[in-house]
């Protein structure tokens, strides 16, 4: 049980579930910069305690008020998760998790476990991150389950608030590191535009949601590009000439299908990468950070890029 008499200079308690995730360790530290009393949920303090991919930061004991260990898909391990809090954010989901869960038993299903554990406790408000433009992409499942979650909590009679970036900058990091060896390798022509936001920049976003009164907030950085343009940039940035190769969307999707076979998980995110690559996904510059800066912060290899 937390101890009541240090709430936080806000005299709110927040649960930020998904803590060990690339946006998840962002947000813990923003909303205890902002004064409230954070409690994280992990299945693994080390890897809380770690630095996560593309400079997700580690978080020690002092960042954080309360360290809780469980998992959502065991709701036996949580009694006592939601005691005092009144804000809950979650952006759970599956990213480059190898358990072999599907998303309706990561995406949707422990988020619904935390959303039935909301609605047993005093906590009041429930801040969740799904996906911007996914009116576009309904037929997949990763959209499904995350529009499932959302629909829950707009039928759960809780303040919510639902956070849609337009990409993130980690996944950004991969054409980098794609740059760094050589060639970039685009799923079509790379024509679709988008503006990723940074993590820091969205966790921020996240936080002022919670503070504000819009129940949806749609959040990109403040650049727009082409996904050949970020490819482009990763290549000037590192001092490479430019090499790409396109990978034709009709061999891109027997590639899928070859996958799935393999593996249902790892096939269902492959679909995604490639119908998500065919189509536009720019929203309101509220991020600051910008892809050339975090290139070149990443590039000299500054763990806080």
């Amino acid at each position: 049980m937390p101890d009541q008499a240090q709430p936080g200079t806000t005299g709110k308690r927040v649960l930020v579930a998904s803590a060990t995730g690339y946006l998840g360790k962002f947000v813990a530290m923003a909303f205890k910069r902002r004064g409230y009393w954070v409690r994280v949920l992990t299945r693994s303090e080390e890897r809380l305690h770690s630095r996560g991919p593309f400079t997700a930061p580690a978080i020690s004991r002092d960042d954080v008020d309360d360290i809780f260990v469980g998992e959502l898909t065991r709701p036996e391990t949580l009694a006592g998760l939601m005691d005092g809090i009144d804000i809950v954010f979650s952006s759970v989901g599956i990213s480059r998790q190898r358990d072999g869960l599907s998303f309706e038993q990561v995406d949707y299903q422990c988020n619904r476990n935390l959303l039935d554990l909301c609605r047993e406790s005093s906590a009041k408000q429930f801040v969740y991150v799904s996906m911007q433009g996914a009116e576009h992409i309904g037929q997949l499942e990763i959209t499904k389950t995350h529009e499932r979650v959302v629909a829950d909590l707009k039928q759960s009679g809780m303040d919510y608030r639902i956070v849609r970036p337009c990409g993130y900058f980690s996944d950004m990091g991969a054409l980098l590191d794609m740059a760094r060896k050589g060639r970039v390798f685009l799923v079509g022509e790379g024509n679709n535009r988008m503006s990723p936001i940074h993590g820091r920049d969205l966790a921020e976003v996240c936080v002022d949601c919670s503070e504000g009164s819009e129940t949806e907030v749609e959040a990109g950085g403040p650049d727009v590009m082409t996904q050949r343009e970020a490819g482009e940039l990763a290549f000037d940035v590192i001092g490479k000439p430019v090499k790409m190769t396109v990978i034709p969307l009709w061999l891109a999707g027997a590639l899928v299908k070859l996958i799935r076979l393999l593996s249902k998980q790892f096939g269902d995110l492959a679909e995604f990468i490639v119908v998500a690559g065919e189509i536009d996904g720019v929203g309101p510059p509220l991020g600051t950070t910008s892809l050339r800066s975090y290139f070149e912060r990443l590039a000299a290899g500054d763990p806080d890029a």
